[in-house]
């Protein structure tokens, strides 16, 4: 499906079989025989022929390819699309160094581990995990972006948005009042926050993000998934609420020293369950991953402190 957003800016639809995100929006920038696609989908046959209908549909021939961020549902096609693909300078060193090395997924599992997460059910998410399954297995040449991309007319400053990943980067078209968000900011569910090797505090990381793009003249954002909106600055608003509130609630489950597998089930999800045990797996994961750096957050604020033992981390107050 190609859906014409405005003159020169269409979306495509990209389906993401058996993700609870249900697609990716890819944006196609056509003007003056230019063209620039913003994100991919996952590398999978399904996903390429959706988009290949779309730019056989607009009459695309010389396309280049642009990927706010790091995720497989974002950038999983991108060689497959063009010779040329185009991403922020943090995030496509981060690609480049260790995303695509086995000692990458090693290490991560041995981490969830050690906060907590049962080996068999961490052993079975690695199995998966879209980022291992779906992401580009080709050689990639990054031309790195730092300031703008220009696609005829349209003039898209490069703004780098870490937090939801290391070097996340949003595009903004000022003349046009347009901003490409990725996954930095959702309308109707929040990005992930997770825990990165990569940033000391992902979470501070992504608040401070948040404050670098609210007060952009925006008419229309064009988000990852989900639908686009106008108010950006009101949903920025929401979302640090809802970290806020986020944060009270991982504070106030550490009435004893806990693992972040076990503070995880006090927290507020948009998820539908009645016990910790009936959710899946991946969703486990996230929702771990995101308790850790809302725990780390809050020893950085010198509310929490965490000790290591036998292995395990464990989180406590401080009183």
């Amino acid at each position: 499906m190609v859906e014409k957003i405005t003159e020169g800016v269409y979306r495509i639809e990209v389906p993401l079989v058996g993700s609870p995100l249900k697609y990716t929006n890819s944006y196609v920038i056509v003007d003056s025989c230019e063209a620039l696609l913003i994100d991919t989908g996952f590398n999978r046959d399904l996903c390429y022929s959706v988009i290949m209908d779309a730019l056989n549909e607009l009459k695309v021939k010389d396309l280049r390819v642009f990927c706010t961020h790091l995720h497989a549902d974002h950038m999983g096609l991108a060689a497959r699309l063009s010779d040329e693909v185009l991403m922020g300078k943090t995030e496509a060193k981060i690609v480049r160094e260790v995303m695509t090395t086995e000692d990458y997924w090693t290490d991560l599992l041995k981490f969830y581990i050690r906060n907590g997460f049962p080996e068999d059910e961490a052993k079975k998410m690695l199995s998966l995990h879209p980022g291992r399954n779906f992401y580009f297995r080709e050689d990639v040449e990054f031309v790195t972006v730092e300031e703008e991309i220009k696609v005829g007319s349209f003039r898209l400053k490069a703004i780098e948005t870490p937090g939801h990943s290391p070097g996340h980067t949003c595009l903004y078209d000022e003349l046009r009042r347009l901003f490409f968000s990725g996954d930095h900011v959702l309308i109707d569910i929040t990005p992930n926050i997770t825990w990165w090797p990569f940033l000391e505090d992902s979470l501070s990381s992504y608040l401070q993000s948040l404050e670098k793009v609210e007060n952009l003249k925006v008419g229309l954002v064009l988000p990852g998934h989900r639908r686009r909106w106008s108010d950006l600055r009101g949903r920025i608003e929401e979302i640090k609420r809802h970290h806020s509130n986020r944060l009270r609630e991982a504070l106030f489950a550490l009435d004893t020293p806990k693992t972040a597998w076990e503070v995880a089930p006090s927290i507020t999800w948009d998820l539908v369950y009645t016990n910790w045990d009936e959710v899946h797996v991946v969703q486990k994961w996230f929702a771990v991953g995101e308790t850790i750096a809302h725990l780390e957050h809050l020893c950085r604020k010198g509310l929490v402190d965490k000790k290591e033992e036998g292995g395990v981390i464990k989180y406590f107050r401080v009183s």
